[in-house]
């Protein structure tokens, strides 16, 4: 295949980088700090939207960093942090439905792997409507979130395959519906709920087999859109994510690894 001019990186996202990473790391910095190899300590640090006060500083601060990220974007936050248990340790408008914006091409690799996990598809296969191949449709819409393979995957499987896949997980607000778009568009939706659990199950291999797992997790290592949260990273945190960006809609989902323990982040803002 012929290389593909990259794209720029995206401008005016809505997601300020170190605010974000701040609250992320809260908690593996001051409230996780078990040593290497030893068994994660036990979070003690739980917030969400509806959390009752507490005599905990660690607590008030987490919460005070979460309002303070809310109050900075100009829409509507969703948040969830996921701890190493896969716990929710931090959350605002987890259930609130967004538009998914590029995020939805998770949900799209993850479908079309499971049907190479079921033989019905080869990663070598030619993408119908494009000279590409399954492994490399993945690979470009997810590292650099272009959006004629996900199109193309999307009409391929079928949207509504898709969004049975995804609700066959227990992913049940996320949803594709070619109905409700204009010009051709699908209308789709997600909340943080589900692509933070989405990111979870991912990562706990619970969602492919092995070799599918590492091919979508690999794709998510090699992301080159970090013009977001990842500015706001130092260089001993890995974050392995997924951006979504429109006009009025800015994204950012992933899982931070920092001292061999993973934690799961999904920002979404509208």
């Amino acid at each position: 295949m012929p290389a593909l001019p990259h794209p720029p990186a995206p401008v005016g996202s809505r997601i300020a980088g170190p605010a974000v990473a701040g609250v992320v790391l809260l908690l593996g910095l001051s409230g996780c700090a078990s040593s290497p190899g030893s068994p994660p300590a036990e979070p003690d640090v739980t917030v969400t939207s509806s959390v009752a006060a507490s005599g905990d500083p660690r607590t008030l601060t987490l919460h005070q960093d979460v309002q303070a990220l809310a109050a900075q974007v100009p829409g509507e936050l969703g948040f969830v942090l996921l701890d190493p248990h896969g716990r929710e340790a931090a959350a605002v408008n987890a259930d609130r439905s967004f538009t998914s914006a590029s995020l939805y091409k998770l949900f799209v690799a993850e479908a079309v792997l499971e049907q190479v996990d079921e033989g019905r598809i080869g990663l070598s296969d030619v993408v119908p409507g494009l000279d590409i191949t399954v492994d490399e449709a993945i690979e470009e819409m997810i590292t650099w979130s272009r959006n004629y393979p996900g199109a193309a995957i999307g009409a391929w499987l079928g949207w509504d395959e898709i969004e049975a896949t995804a609700h066959s997980h227990g992913l049940d607000s996320t949803t594709f519906d070619p109905d409700n778009g204009m010009d051709d568009v699908v209308e789709m939706t997600t909340t943080p709920e589900d692509v933070s659990g989405f990111l979870q199950a991912l990562n706990d291999g619970e969602l492919l087999g092995s070799a599918s797992s590492a091919v979508l997790l690999g794709h998510l290592a090699d992301q080159h859109l970090d013009y977001a949260l990842p500015q706001g990273l130092s260089p001993d945190v890995q974050f392995d994510h997924k951006t979504g960006l429109l006009e009025d809609v800015s994204h950012e989902a992933g899982i931070l690894r920092l001292n061999e323990r993973d934690y799961v982040v999904a920002i979404l803002t509208d």
